[in-house]
């Protein structure tokens, strides 16, 4: 794909509050929020019945601007990186699909925060309002510095499921992949907020499996001053898709000790 020649951009020097546009990791553009809005006209974004209030400008245009039209694949993903290591890999369907924006600033002259943390520069903001599919949780990353494009099965490919794997297990990492990669790695990859939970040992090899499925419901009650939240209570089937999760931790497990106990050339 033929990234378009605006990434002249990259001839200025970056500057903190700088949006960086990447593709696989590599820079391709950096823009000012007030080149962002040239590209984007910024717009009044009313949320959660007028409790939330940004500025914000529709991340499409940036997006097709940098990538062209055709952005967006089934294996495109864009990762979200922010300030603190928190990476949100989102869809690309997703991202064509729904409204999506990137906050800059309160519309409302409330301090552009959330829950005393600021959200800036940037906060990756979804139209709730018509799409309640899409309220706050995952995927909502604040201070983002960058957008990556990359394919999911390159970029993560130490995440993905076994080969011919149950439908379990399959589940189990589609949650995952929405609900804990932005924060934890499989194999090195994934956000780096969490610790990694398969290398050098999975999570399930120390956590007995009934400890595991609190730690995954409610962190808090498992361990004092825990940050970490527990999987979406909104979630249907809620037990049974935090078995899947562990399912799929063991599967990966499994996975890496088959992949040790190999032959050469095997």
């Amino acid at each position: 794909m033929r990234i378009l020649g605006l990434v002249l951009c990259l001839t200025l020097a970056a500057r903190a509050d700088d949006l960086e546009l990447r593709q696989s990791g590599k820079a391709v553009a950096h823009f000012s929020l007030q080149q962002v809005k040239a590209i984007s006209t910024p717009q009044a974004l009313r949320l959660d019945g007028g409790l939330h209030n940004y500025w914000a400008i529709p991340i499409q245009p940036l997006l097709e601007k940098v990538y062209g039209k055709a952005a967006y694949g089934e294996d495109i993903t864009f990762v979200f990186v922010c300030r603190d290591g928190y990476r949100s890999p989102v869809k690309a369907e997703e991202l064509k699909r729904l409204p999506a924006y990137l906050a800059f600033a309160s519309s409302d002259s409330k301090p552009f925060v959330l829950e005393s943390k600021p959200l800036g520069p940037f906060y990756l903001i979804w139209d709730s309002e018509r799409y309640p599919e899409r309220k706050v949780g995952g995927n909502w990353p604040f201070q983002v510095v960058a957008i990556d494009r990359a394919s999911f099965s390159q970029a993560y490919a130490a995440t993905l499921p076994p080969p011919k794997s149950s439908a379990a297990v399959t589940h189990g990492f589609a949650l995952f992949r929405k609900h804990c990669l932005s924060c934890h790695q499989i194999n090195s990859q994934g956000g780096n907020m969490g610790v990694d939970l398969n290398s050098p040992y999975s999570v399930t090899e120390y956590f007995q499996k009934p400890y595991l499925y609190k730690l995954i419901d409610n962190p808090q009650k498992l361990r004092n001053r825990a940050t970490m939240p527990g999987l979406d209570r909104s979630l249907p089937n809620r037990k049974q898709a935090i078995q899947d999760i562990i399912a799929y931790l063991e599967a990966k497990a499994a996975q890496r000790r088959a992949s040790k106990t190999a032959k050469p050339g095997k």
